[in-house]
């Protein structure tokens, strides 16, 4: 749908989700997603910072991705348009600044990590 470059320098990707589910009736939604590249740097603050990155990258690939969706459901055909545009109009209106927030990749790269490294201590 549209690719927007943000202030910290990311890149927001919308994604129009919209289908039919009914008749004449529509889930109306969107998807927002920002990729994020998986770097060495991002495990400094770890003591097995180069173990732990090899893993991470095994399981999780070098981008990974922060995603909002925004959704209606069962809305009517005549009104899909202009309830995607009201999405899309709140989206900019009350998301958008936040996501434009200079330490967001480091915050959402820290939390996948912290959410990694407690799955592999479950799994030993």
């Amino acid at each position: 749908m549209e690719r927007k470059k943000l202030d910290n320098g990311l890149t927001l990707e919308l994604f129009d989700l919209s289908r039919r589910v009914a008749g004449d009736r529509w889930l109306v939604g969107i998807l927002a997603r920002i990729p994020l590249e998986i770097t060495m740097d991002d495990f400094s603050h770890a003591p097995d910072g180069q173990s732990l990155f090899e893993r991470f990258v095994e399981s999780e690939g070098r981008t990974i991705y922060f995603e909002i969706k925004k959704e209606r459901n069962f809305i009517d055909e005549n009104e899909r348009k202009g309830v995607l545009n009201d999405l899309l109009q709140d989206f900019r209106l009350n998301t958008l600044p936040y996501l434009g927030h200079e330490s967001l990749a480091s915050g959402i790269k820290k939390k996948r990590i912290a959410q990694f490294q407690e799955r592999q201590r479950w799994w030993k």
